[in-house]
């Protein structure tokens, strides 16, 4: 488990560059009892895995500004970032599907109307 001494509660890594849905997914995150760090950006994403050290999960849209959210986590992967991740993202191709498989990363599909995110993500946690 990434938490530290300070706060033994799962850190959680929001990636996404509309601040409604951040904010959003923050928020019901933080409910839940996840300690959250936000980006907007797979720059952003990258350095502050580099700086902030492990988290427990990720959620990564799709589409960000500067690069594909799987494009994302393969670049986080070949860093050595291996926490369980959850690729966000309208409509998702064959293509994205396959390659998301292929790193053992699942797809939620927006709109996030249910409980469907934070249900993947606590069996990714159980998983670990």
């Amino acid at each position: 488990m990434a938490s530290t001494l300070a706060d033994d509660r799962r850190a959680l890594l929001i990636v996404d560059d509309d601040p409604d849905v951040l904010r959003a997914l923050g928020f019901m995150a933080d409910t839940r009892g996840f300690r959250v760090d936000r980006c907007t950006t797979a720059e952003e994403t990258l350095a502050k895995c580099a700086s902030r050290g492990p988290f427990d999960c990720m959620i990564i849209d799709e589409k960000l500004p500067d690069r594909r959210g799987v494009e994302t986590i393969e670049t986080l992967r070949g860093l050595g970032v291996m926490a369980p991740a959850v690729l966000i993202t309208t409509a998702p191709s064959p293509a994205l599907r396959r390659r998301a498989a292929a790193m053992g990363v699942s797809i939620v599909e927006k709109p996030l109307l249910d409980e469907a995110l934070f249900t993947e993500i606590l069996r990714l946690l159980r998983r670990d």
